[in-house]
């Protein structure tokens, strides 16, 4: 009977044993978890927070991992914009959306990725009700993701039948500081003729606006690699498609007749 008690105290110990170590072992994965966690930070006041990446022997769970960043107003030129559409300097969104991208126009400088490239910047547009808003997503460079973008900023076109006026403004996504309080924003006036908005203002771009057509989805296009040809030592470009020179030997042949003839 003794030995009976014994035996169970002893497996009763050790399965106290086991379940501490189980416990413990799930406080330090949970703590690695954490520490795993990097904080990047890049030019123009963009953090980037992001998982770190799984180790050799890691079980990889496929998620979706939101990436939290912070913009300065500075790194989106919202103002120029707006004037850009105003005075019709660009006559439809494709023709904004390549000023957006373009390094000289200087209208942004956001590097989601802090990895000192420009991101892309692609123009989605939605329509709802009297309302024609602009997207503006930011694709960080070095993903190369469709759908890893970011919506860095709005755009919007709505028309006030009441009043007929055509009220334009732009503002930042949440992900800038102090987006609640930068509007940028103008009037056109319009004339509504059975139900349909036509803009009195004169310039070519509301004039596509409003046109009958399928909504604009700017394309990304992404630069292609670098590529680094590995000339070989023989200097032949693509390998094997240099000509050799091959020595023939001459060799003597005799002739019936007078002369002996070499070849």
């Amino acid at each position: 009977m003794k030995s009976t008690i014994l035996s169970l105290s002893l497996l009763l110990a050790l399965a106290g044993c086991d379940a501490a170590i189980i416990a413990n072992q799930r406080a330090a994965a949970e703590a690695e978890a954490e520490a795993d966690v990097a904080v990047k930070a890049g030019p123009d006041g963009v953090v980037a927070v992001e998982a770190a990446p799984a180790k050799d022997g890691d079980v990889k769970v496929a998620a979706n991992v939101d990436v939290k960043v912070e913009l300065k107003p500075e790194a989106l030129d919202l103002e120029t914009v707006t004037y850009l559409v105003k005075k019709g300097k660009v006559k439809d969104a494709d023709a904004l959306e390549k000023k957006l991208n373009n390094p000289k126009e200087k209208l942004h400088s956001i590097d989601i990725d802090g990895d000192g490239k420009l991101d892309k910047i692609q123009i989605v547009e939605v329509k709802q009700g009297d309302t024609i808003i602009f997207e503006l997503h930011a694709f960080p460079s070095g993903k190369k993701d469709k759908d890893a973008f970011v919506i860095v900023g709005y755009v919007n076109f709505t028309a006030d039948k009441t009043t007929n006026v055509l009220v334009v403004k732009a503002t930042y996504a949440p992900v800038f500081i102090g987006y609640e309080t930068i509007v940028y924003d103008y009037n056109v006036p319009i004339v509504v003729k059975n139900d349909v908005v036509v803009v009195t203002g004169g310039v070519g771009f509301y004039g596509w606006l409003y046109a009958p057509r399928p909504a604009y989805v700017g394309v990304v296009v992404w630069e292609a690699p670098t590529v680094v040809i590995d000339v070989h030592h023989d200097g032949c470009w693509p390998p094997g498609h240099c000509k050799h020179d091959h020595h023939h030997k001459h060799h003597k042949h005799k002739h019936k007749g007078k002369g002996k003839h070499w070849h």
